[in-house]
């Protein structure tokens, strides 16, 4: 580690999500001198051969997109015929993985999904001796079959006899390390020296997190990944190159996930993301909260459409502080990523500085934009919360029997045609409803406050039909083009929205159906407890969701739980 930054060169995931060309080199843990004035602390040297494997279609594996609760994994432990005894116990993996109140990938889930899900229900099993030597493991081509040799060794054990339960997410250690790669969906594979860092990189990739990627095409991680490949390291999804906080256990502290891998997971409460343009207004000032802040005020996102081709091609923005897991980084700062499809899934693009910066990997990150008629400024960086300016020209097309209002013209809020004609004669008349020289309005009449900075005067029953327009935004617009990220789910299917965090897609019925439960939640307990009233069960649409509804209320939820991810319009990042 140089500079505060995790570096290496031998990192591969191994997606089951799509295909990749077959590529044979040797990937050397390196040192790369990073101009970041942060703590120095060295890590090890490492040399493997690495295959990607050949050009084949892997069988499609299950996902639990969004999460939510316990995200099971088996760690198993193994060693060769002739390994020398393992430089830790099995207890100090276990510490660093499955483990709660260590600081460690346990404790790093609870905190980056805003205590929404944790790895509960995840079990640790070893020390296994394989029949087979340190020699013939690292002759291996085939990669998975390091993983699938302890995995025979430990379903074979005379005394301790594990198999992991069908579907389930495995990470094996092996001692000494003859590999270091993650396959998404699927499981892992890190040697006995593996850092904190690494090991939940690999869990990003277990979940189905991709690469981070910059704009800065010129620059490589290593000769073969690709020209921006791992080039944000303030996302834990740039592998090895992330500023870590040195002071963490296990080999440091990693960084958070940057907020649109947050967001795919299913970590953002809807209420914390702001994405403009939907609701009809233009322009907007934005309160950012940090994202190891939750609780400060404002949006731990922004999300910003600007493609009518593409709804999953927008910018984001999100604020970070040094502290807390991103304690690693250098300052607060502001971050703009461009999320798009790059042929194979979508990435996010840290927009970095180029010019004379270009190639080096270096660039710092950009603090205002002005493209794809979307403009972005920030405004101001106080402690936990950030102020920024965004303007898009992007504006939806309005459902049938809809028009654009037009209050102003950064005013796109979709309304029915009569209250776009009045709305233009207000406008008409706003000279004379003002007092002479002021933007009080004379008596009878109220500013109408359809957008920041709406004094037009009109009547009461005007401003608050315009209120009410604003709320109706999202219901007025042409469905088939509102962006709402990566859980957008498939034609003909709502968020349940249970609560805030409640990504799972239903149909509408069955929303309707949690509203109404949701609303008769008190009178459905044994009056001062938690208990239900016969007749009634908790929901469990999620761990703590006691909301009391029939049987076969809470069995529709576990159906729909377990058809969640297929119900997604994209189902990978």
């Amino acid at each position: 580690m140089t500079g505060g930054k995790l570096t290496r060169a031998s990192e591969a995931c191994i997606p089951h999500s799509r295909m990749r060309r077959v590529v044979l080199e040797a990937r050397v843990w390196r040192k790369r001198v990073i101009k970041r004035m942060l703590p120095v602390i060295s890590f090890r040297l490492i040399t493997f051969a690495a295959i990607i494997l050949s050009m084949i279609a892997w069988p499609t594996q299950s996902q639990a997109r969004p999460y939510r609760d316990g995200i099971p994994w088996s760690i198993l432990l193994c060693k060769f015929s002739d390994s020398p005894t393992p430089p830790n116990t099995a207890g100090y993996y276990s510490n660093m993985t499955i483990a709660s109140g260590t600081n460690g990938l346990d404790d790093y889930v609870r905190s980056i999904s805003n205590g929404i899900a944790d790895l509960s229900g995840s079990t640790l099993h070893g020390w296994y001796t394989e029949s087979h030597t340190l020699a013939y493991e690292q002759a291996l081509t085939n990669r998975w079959q390091r993983v699938q040799d302890c995995l025979d060794t430990a379903a074979s054990s005379s005394t301790n006899k594990y198999v992991p339960p069908a579907g389930q997410r495995v990470y094996v250690i092996t001692s000494p390390g003859v590999d270091l790669a993650g396959w998404e969906n699927t499981g892992a594979i890190g040697g006995d020296d593996v850092a904190l860092p690494e090991i939940a990189h690999e869990f990003g990739h277990g979940v189905g997190l991709n690469h981070s990627w910059s704009n800065d095409t010129t620059w490589k991680d290593a000769t073969w990944s690709g020209g921006g490949e791992y080039d944000n390291p303030w996302d834990l999804m740039s592998a090895a190159n992330v500023f870590v906080d040195p002071t963490g256990a296990f080999g440091g502290g990693p960084p958070d996930l940057d907020a649109h891998h947050l967001d795919e997971l299913g970590f953002l409460g809807k209420s914390r993301i702001d994405t403009l343009g939907v609701d009809g207004i233009l322009t907007r000032t934005v309160t950012l909260a940090a994202l190891t802040h939750p609780e400060a005020g404002g949006y731990l996102l922004a999300r910003i459409p600007f493609d009518s081709a593409d709804r999953f091609h927008y910018y984001t923005v999100e604020y970070r502080t040094p502290d807390s897991w991103d304690a690693g980084i250098p300052a607060s700062i502001v971050m703009i990523n461009e999320v798009k499809n790059n042929g194979s899934y979508y990435q996010t693009t840290l927009l970095r500085q180029l010019g004379t910066y270009a190639g080096t990997g270096n660039g710092p990150p950009v603090q205002s934009l002005n493209a794809n008629g979307v403009t972005i400024s920030v405004q101001s960086t106080l402690g936990n919360q950030a102020t920024i300016q965004i303007h898009t020209n992007f504006a939806l097309q309005c459902s049938q029997g809809y028009v654009w209002r037009e209050a102003s013209s950064i005013d796109r809020v979709c309304v029915v045609p009569a209250t776009r004609t009045q709305t233009a004669s207000d406008n008409a008349a706003a000279a004379s409803r003002h007092l002479p020289n002021s933007q009080t309005c004379v008596q009878g009449y109220v500013w109408r406050e359809a957008f920041p900075g709406d004094f037009v005067c009109v009547t009461p029953a005007r401003r608050a039909q315009a209120k009410t327009d604003d709320a109706d935004a999202y219901n007025h617009v042409n469905q088939g083009l509102v962006t709402y990220g990566p859980n957008t789910c498939q034609n003909g299917y709502v968020w349940r929205d249970g609560d805030d965090h409640d990504y799972v897609c239903v149909l509408p019925a069955t929303r309707t159906q949690v509203q109404l439960d949701n609303a008769a939640a008190a009178g459905r307990h044994v009056p001062g407890s938690d208990i239900c009233v016969q007749g009634y069960v908790w929901r469990q649409a999620w761990r703590t969701d006691h909301v009391c509804v029939t049987p076969a209320t809470r069995s529709q939820a576990a159906s729909d739980n377990a058809q969640a991810t297929a119900r997604l319009a994209q189902l990978f990042s």
